[in-house]
C-alpha cells in the first residue's frame, strides 16, 4: 500500500481526548481510486481487530455533508470496510454523536454488519444485526475534529485527472436529465476501469414485482488531456449524436 500523507506528525492526546488525523491511501495500486485512511492519536485505531481493512472513497467521506460530521442525535458511520473493498461484506461502525454541551464528538458502539450497507451510510440500522467489535469508545475535541475534516475536505490532491474528467463530465450532463431510450437515466461517471475515457452509466431501478437493475454503460474517449476540456469535448460528442445511436456509438 502506498500511503499519501496530508499532515505532520500530530502530538499525543492529552486530557482524554483523542486527535483525528485523515490521510489518502492508494490501494491496489489503482491511483484513481484513493481511500480515506483513518488515524487517532497518529495509529490507525482499527488495525488490531481488523488488519488490512480500508476506508472509503474521499468523494463519499468529505465535504460539506461529511459522514464524519455529528448529526444531532448522532448516526452510525462505516468508517472502515472489508479489505476486499466491498462495505457489504463487513464494516466498522460506530455511531458518531456529539457531546450534549457541543463540545465533543465521540465514537461509541463500534459494530459489524455483513450484508448491510452498500456506502458508509444507510437509512437505518437494525442494532441487533450488529456484532460489537472490541474496541474502546474515542472521544474528540470538537473543534479539532471538525478543524481536520475540514481540511481534508479542501485538500483535492487525491482527485486523479482521470476522475477530475469524470467528474466534470457528469457535472456537465446530470442536469440534462439524460435517458438512454427506452428508460434508462445518467446514474454515475467514471474512469473506465483498464481503458482510456470515461464510463458513462445508464440504469433504472425497478422495485416491484421483485427489486431489478437494468444498465447500459457507455465509454467516451477524448485526444485532449486538460480535465476542462476533455470533459466539455466528451459531453459534446455524446450530445452531438442522437440518444438512439449511443448504445452503438460508445457502447
Amino acid at each position: 500500500m502506498n500511503v499519501v500523507s496530508m499532515n505532520d506528525p500530530q502530538r499525543a492526546a492529552r486530557g482524554g481526548l483523542s486527535i483525528l488525523s485523515l490521510q489518502f491511501e492508494v490501494v491496489d495500486d489503482r491511483p484513481d481510486w484513493p481511500v480515506v485512511r483513518v488515524l487517532v492519536d497518529g495509529q490507525n485505531p482499527f488495525a488490531s481487530v481488523a488488519p488490512g481493512w480500508r476506508g472509503f472513497d474521499p468523494a463519499k467521506m468529505l465535504g460539506p455533508r461529511s459522514p464524519f460530521l455529528p448529526a444531532d442525535q448522532g448516526r452510525r458511520v462505516a468508517l472502515h470496510c472489508c479489505s476486499c473493498g466491498e462495505p457489504g461484506c463487513g464494516v466498522i461502525a460506530p455511531v458518531i454523536v456529539p457531546s450534549p454541551d457541543g463540545r465533543r464528538v465521540s465514537w461509541v458502539d463500534f459494530r459489524d454488519y455483513v450484508g448491510v450497507f452498500v456506502g458508509p451510510v444507510i437509512e437505518s440500522v437494525d442494532e441487533n444485526e450488529g456484532r460489537p467489535w472490541d474496541l474502546p469508545d474515542l472521544h474528540f475535541d470538537r473543534a479539532q475534529y471538525v478543524a481536520e475534516i475540514e481540511r481534508a475536505s479542501r485538500d483535492g490532491s487525491w482527485e486523479t485527472d482521470r476522475r477530475r474528467t469524470a467528474r466534470l463530465l457528469y457535472e456537465r450532463l446530470e442536469p440534462l436529465q439524460l435517458v438512454l431510450p427506452p428508460d434508462l437515466g445518467l446514474a454515475w461517471a467514471a474512469p473506465a476501469w483498464s481503458e482510456d475515457g470515461v464510463a458513462l452509466m445508464f440504469q433504472r431501478l425497478i422495485r416491484a414485482p421483485r427489486f431489478e437493475v437494468r444498465q447500459q454503460m457507455l465509454r467516451l474517449t477524448t485526444t485532449l488531456d486538460n480535465p476542462d476540456q476533455a470533459a466539455e469535448d466528451m459531453a459534446q460528442r455524446l450530445l452531438s449524436i442522437s440518444p438512439d445511436d449511443w448504445a452503438d456509438s460508445f457502447r
